[in-house]
């Protein structure tokens, strides 16, 4: 009887490990799976910042085609309308008659950082004149909840003007949208 239920102890323990062996590496394989989708999602976003941020820029300036739709005052929109309305003040803030400093960050602080807002400056590039744009450089940091955080470099190749920026995207419907950037000197 005692060799009996050694006997069961021990294939219960084996049955066991056995089990608890093929759940992990069940897992392992779950694991890339996720990563690699993840991956394909980035390439997707650093995609669509080189192409959409370069063209955008250009056609704003004159040196791309707009289509009849675009032509017609009828863009597609890259920017969340929380980051147009932040991006909007930045652009005023300070000057006269307008929202102080102050009164921008007071209003702004939790939900972006100030200080890489680019007072006074335009979207993604410090001025309204400039050349024929490109992305030069678009490397993923790090996912934020459901947005990815690119270190990007915006030339402006004939004044020979790099913009280091970092660029959040989030997921909009098959595309993506500009949700925030970090402007530095």
């Amino acid at each position: 009887m005692n060799k009996f239920l050694m006997t069961a102890m021990i294939m219960s323990l084996v049955t066991i490990n056995h089990v608890k062996a093929q759940n992990k590496s069940t897992a392992k394989v779950s694991t890339p799976q996720k990563s690699v989708k993840e991956t394909k999602d980035v390439e997707k976003a650093r995609a669509w910042i080189t192409h959409v941020v370069a063209n955008t820029l250009n056609k704003a300036n004159g040196l791309a085609e707009n289509t009849n739709e675009e032509a017609e005052g009828k863009h597609k929109e890259i920017y969340t309308d929380k980051y147009m309305a932040y991006k909007d003040d930045a652009m005023e803030a300070g000057k006269g008659g307008k929202m102080s400093l102050k009164e921008f960050k007071k209003k702004w602080a939790k939900d972006f950082n100030c200080d890489y807002a680019g007072i006074g400056t335009d979207y993604l590039v410090s001025g309204t004149d400039y050349g024929l744009i490109k992305v030069t450089s678009c490397i993923f940091r790090e996912k934020i909840g459901s947005a990815y955080m690119f270190e990007t470099i915006i030339t402006d190749t004939e004044a020979k003007i790099d913009y280091k920026r970092d660029i959040r995207v989030i997921p909009s419907g098959s595309s993506f949208l500009i949700a925030d950037v970090l402007e530095y000197n």
